[in-house]
């Protein structure tokens, strides 16, 4: 059976390629070429008037290129003839004598699809739903089919450069206005499609048009500055070679013709495949796909089922935790303890949506869904017949314990969820009639965007309990990763020691704006003292209090923490080394309490101080049982903290750097510092022990 099937209208003299592929979604491989070859070689020997491009699929158009695939042979020079041939075939089907039109029924086009798109049609039909991106730095790569090129002919260079270095995947109606995409019903789609191709016998492709206009063309000086802006902003990270070689493609593309830019896109792409850090990414890929619904492993008939829940506490969290559930179907009863509170808290929701609606990225039906999932209440009677409640209160035990036993009073069977970050179970549950089911369920900010879910398996947690909090993360569309209990669990230690560290380098004479530009440089989203003004300063100062208190041995909270959490930066958006626009607030250097015994590190150590201090914690918590392996190490680390995804997470990262080398640098750093962050982990000498040097994910 061809992947792309030829189909031939007699009378409208109309063709249709029907893309229908192996596997739930459709992708691009040789088989893929050679049968789309084919249909555009019948198509122009049959003389017909116009193309229309279309899937058998239900929610899949075409997905870009099929990984398994191009990962059985990996070589720079296989991939570089396989999408040079892609090319040549996109380039046959775009320079035929007769229009292209493609139809997405709410459907995706991602990478290679939407890069199909954007060469060979001359415009695309689509419904509410569809959805068109080129998410390729996600895995490490970048579009290299004619995307960049061609989808800077669409919507300009800097659109085009934000699509493309950000990966973005963007609702169909974000293309509306550009010459490319009509928003239409699925009733009409294909009706719409034959009637434009009736009145567009003659046209020229516009990538083959040297009268083609990019919309907003720039000014050569206004055009490098925008390149030299952009690489300031993404090409930082030695790491992540791939955002260099997307930018260096562009920019030289720019004064090429067009099928010679897209040419040159392959040059700077085929190489990235046989890099180690693009390996890590795609091998990041399958770990989320394939992997990560396996490492949950709990006994789902188990579960209690939760077509409804509570969530109690209406602050952001809770909001966010709202949202989510109702998103995905589930009713969501909001409760506080003042029902005003309650009220402006779904208020809020609904304003947080609006926006949403306005952009195209949500319908307004639903929007309107989440708003009838949600109600709310001031009282906890309603909780009797509710099968589950996460409490989403502040970092307070005392308050914690007393909400437990209001909740289990009411109703003993209950699940009870903490949304805690770093209070253990077994302290939660303590002076709890019913131990067994208290979980923890760690949802991270803001809740609708992040997808990890860190749960929280206590002493005395039962069976059905944990299996409760899986199934409703799962529904919920989160990822769900199971972890022992303990201060900071796996997460809010791990994450504590980079932005602990940071705050040490400081101390050990590193401006701080220096030490957030060197963790950008070493691959983090996010500086560590950045981290603090925006994150919420008092946040992370009781956290980390906490966590010192539990493990002295292994965790310290720095003296300028202290002071600038003394000093009054304690919320969120009060960055604390930044005045306005983001620049460098020297008078905030007095609360840095600069330790002149310590030699300063140079910035390759302080970039490598950074990373160890994650991967150094993550190691302690497998030492100790909180995290499970190697891979959902990996995963919680980097979908839930930042650690860089370039490395595939610290599991990865010791597995490159090697088990010996990660000791040996660990103990230098230990001896010179003698910070407790870099005491080692027991598991590297027992790794060691075992003749283990790498190859642990």
């Amino acid at each position: 059976m061809p992947e792309v099937i030829y189909r031939l209208d007699p009378v409208k003299k109309i063709a249709t390629f029907l893309i229908d592929t192996a596997g739930p979604v459709n992708t691009i491989g040789d088989q893929f070429i050679k049968d789309l070859a084919i249909a555009t070689e019948k198509a122009n020997r049959d003389n017909v008037k116009g193309v229309i491009l279309a899937s058998l699929k239900k929610k899949s158009f075409l997905d870009g290129a099929n990984l398994m695939e191009i990962m059985k042979d990996g070589s720079a020079l296989n991939l570089k003839y396989t999408v040079l041939k892609l090319q040549e075939v996109f380039a046959a089907l775009a320079r035929s004598p007769f229009p292209v039109v493609a139809v997405l029924p709410g459907q995706t086009a991602l990478g290679g699809g939407f890069e199909m798109l954007l060469w060979t049609c001359d415009h695309v039909f689509a419904t509410e739903g569809t959805k068109l991106g080129l998410p390729e730095v996600n895995i490490g790569l970048f579009p290299a089919a004619g995307g960049p090129e061609a989808l800077r002919r669409v919507i300009g260079l800097e659109k085009a450069i934000e699509v493309v270095m950000r990966g973005q995947v963007l609702p169909a109606e974000a293309y509306e206005d550009s010459c490319l995409v009509t928003i239409t019903n699925e009733k009409d789609i294909q009706k719409d499609a034959v009637q434009w191709i009736a009145s567009h016998r003659i046209i020229i492709n516009r990538n083959y048009d040297p009268l083609w206009k990019e919309p907003a063309k720039p000014t050569k000086k206004v055009r490098n500055a925008l390149i030299k802006k952009v690489r300031e902003r993404f090409a930082l990270c030695p790491e992540k070679p791939y955002l260099k070689a997307a930018i260096d493609a562009i920019e030289e593309g720019l004064e090429l013709p067009f099928e010679e830019a897209a040419k040159n896109e392959v040059i700077h792409f085929a190489p990235l495949i046989e890099h180690p850090n693009v390996k890590n990414k795609i091998d990041f890929f399958f770990l989320m796909t394939s992997i990560a619904p396996r490492l949950s492993i709990v006994n789902l008939e188990k579960a209690i089922p939760a077509p409804e829940l509570a969530i109690i506490g209406a602050g952001l969290m809770g909001q966010g935790i709202a949202q989510v559930c109702a998103d995905k179907g589930i009713k969501a009863l909001l409760i506080d303890i003042d029902i005003k509170t309650a009220e402006a808290a779904k208020e809020n929701i609904g304003k947080g949506l609006e926006p949403l609606v306005k952009k195209g990225r949500w319908t307004s039906e639903r929007k309107t869904m989440v708003m009838d999932n949600i109600r709310v209440s001031d009282k906890y009677d309603e909780l009797k017949t509710i099968p589950l409640v996460i409490e989403a209160v502040f970092e307070d035990l005392d308050l914690k314990r007393k909400i437990l036993k209001q909740v289990q009073d009411i109703n003993p069977d209950i699940v009870f969820a903490s949304n805690t970050s770093t209070i253990p179970m077994q302290e939660i549950a303590a002076e709890s009639a019913r131990p067994e089911m208290v979980v923890g369920m760690h949802y991270f900010s803001p809740v609708p965007l992040m997808p990890l879910l860190e749960v929280i398996q206590g002493p005395q947690t039962s069976e059905s309990a944990l299996a409760t909090a899986v199934a409703s993360g799962r529904q919920q569309g989160k990822t769900c990763v199971i972890v022992g209990d303990g201060p900071g669990f796996y997460t809010s230690r791990t994450f504590g020691a980079y932005v602990m560290v940071g705050f040490y380098l400081a101390e050990m004479g590193i401006d701080p704006w220096e030490i957030d530009q060197l963790a950008l440089e070493a691959g983090f989203p996010q500086g560590p003292l950045n981290i603090y003004g925006t994150a919420g300063g008092n946040v992370i100062y009781h956290a980390g209090s906490y966590m010192q208190a539990k493990k002295p041995e292994l965790i310290e909270v720095p003296k300028t923490l202290v002071k600038m959490y003394e000093a009054g930066y304690v919320g969120a958006g009060k960055p604390c080394f930044y005045g306005p626009g983001m620049k460098p607030d020297k008078s905030a250097l007095e609360h840095v309490v600069r330790n002149e015994s310590l030699p300063t590190p140079t910035r390759e150590e302080a970039k490598e101080m950074l990373l160890l201090a994650m991967a150094n914690q993550a190691f302690h918590c497998l030492d100790e049982g909180v995290v499970k392996n190697y891979y959902s190490m990996d995963l919680a680390s980097v979908i839930g903290i930042g650690f860089p995804d370039c490395w595939h997470g610290p599991g990865r990262y010791v597995s490159q750097k090697g088990v010996k080398h990660t000791l040996g640098r660990l103990q230098e750093f230990y001896d010179k510092y003698g910070l407790a962050f870099f005491k080692p982990a027991r598991e590297f000498e027992r790794l060691i022990a075992c003749g283990v040097d790498s190859g642990l994910v």
